[in-house]
């Protein structure tokens, strides 16, 4: 009897609980839980988890549905944060992307057209020789006349055959002009492609016992950004010549020595005490070459009028190429090539004269 009171009061428990399933079942809807009543199922809850809803659901079945509170099912918040973080730094890459392909564009650009202009200039005035390995200096002949038009300042035209190097040289008193302005006078936008010039310190007309020439060394490859590459010992030797030609006269230059320094190595010396501070300066350089010329060089005492062409290297100890040249041989009067070989003069101008004077003789015979 006692087991069946037990059994009694256990059903009378079930029930009361099952009466009491619908109103228990409104609160947690109300919560957003799920209801007592509703049957579990592996799969259903599966696919709850993830979102997804059976389509078959029975009427009735529990769905979970937004609340005042304002949260979201968490698959919901995931699907639109995809890649948020992400997606920026792609955006942000892209930009400065484009941005560094526009600037390098302009600079290319801006090379281009400098150079164009130079080129355009040279072709108008200097023609350069066919036969680069033995023009003839006197031959060699620039549009004086049509430099100053542009640019009153211009003191030479220097060419070196077998390289890019075909540019007027200027000269004034202040070193850093001709570092930011072309020989237009121009600044240039994008790139700084500057112009050839004389150092300051020296004399216009290239009289001094040692001739500082500077130029910029471009990632371009123009001016003079190929003395980098005379470290080879074979680009040395098979460059040797430099052309120098100005108002007075031309110069035909042979290279002795390619010299690779700081920034603030002291060999920008136009003039010296004496024949033997000069001799040993020369010979200095010479032993500094990093390029071995061929064949024999004259003594470092029988050079007395020398030129050093400069540019800067690039790289970030900010040093110096220095190319070094002789006079092999001259047509400016008063000026001497290694040895003592003194310059021929004005050629065509001797030649006139003599032609005059001939002509002048011929007429006091006849009268």
């Amino acid at each position: 009897m006692t087991e069946y009171r037990r059994n009694d009061e256990y059903g009378t428990r079930r029930r009361t609980a099952a009466s009491a399933r619908p109103e228990v079942d409104a609160a947690r809807r109300d919560r957003g839980q799920r209801p007592v009543s509703a049957p579990r199922s592996t799969a259903n809850t599966t696919q709850q988890r993830r979102g997804q809803y059976p389509p078959s659901a029975a009427p009735g079945a529990f769905v979970p549905v937004q609340t005042g509170s304002g949260r979201r099912p968490a698959h919901a918040s995931a699907k639109k944060g995809k890649g948020g973080p992400w997606r920026v730094v792609f955006w942000i890459a892209l930009a400065v992307f484009v941005v560094a392909v526009v600037a390098l564009g302009a600079l290319a650009f801006s090379y281009w057209q400098a150079q164009n202009n130079y080129n355009d200039l040279a072709d108008q005035v200097f023609e350069a020789p066919d036969d680069t390995q033995a023009p003839s200096l006197a031959e060699l002949q620039v549009d004086w006349d049509a430099l100053r038009a542009i640019n009153p300042e211009v003191v030479g035209w220097i060419y070196i055959p077998g390289t890019v190097v075909n540019y007027p040289i200027c000269h004034t008193d202040n070193d850093e002009y001709y570092l930011r302005y072309d020989f237009y006078g121009e600044p240039g936008w994008g790139a700084t492609y500057g112009t050839i010039f004389l150092q300051a310190a020296n004399q216009g007309d290239f009289s001094d016992a040692n001739n500082i020439v500077y130029g910029h060394n471009l990632r371009s490859g123009d001016m003079f950004s190929c003395f980098h590459t005379l470290a080879d010992p074979e680009k040395f030797n098979a460059t040797r010549t430099i052309y120098l030609l100005t108002p007075e006269g031309n110069y035909k230059l042979r290279t002795f020595s390619l010299v690779h320094c700081r920034y603030d190595d002291p060999l920008a010396v136009t003039s010296f005490e004496s024949d033997q501070a000069m001799a040993e300066y020369i010979q200095d350089k010479m032993n500094r070459t990093v390029a071995e010329p061929e064949g024999e060089l004259p003594a470092a005492a029988d050079i007395d009028h020398s030129f050093a062409f400069v540019t800067c290297d690039s790289l970030p100890t900010d040093g110096r190429y220095v190319l070094f040249a002789y006079v092999e041989e001259t047509t400016v009067a008063g000026h001497n090539a290694v040895g003592g070989t003194p310059g021929t003069g004005d050629v065509q101008g001797d030649q006139e004269a003599a032609d005059a004077v001939s002509d002048a003789s011929k007429e006091l015979a006849a009268a």
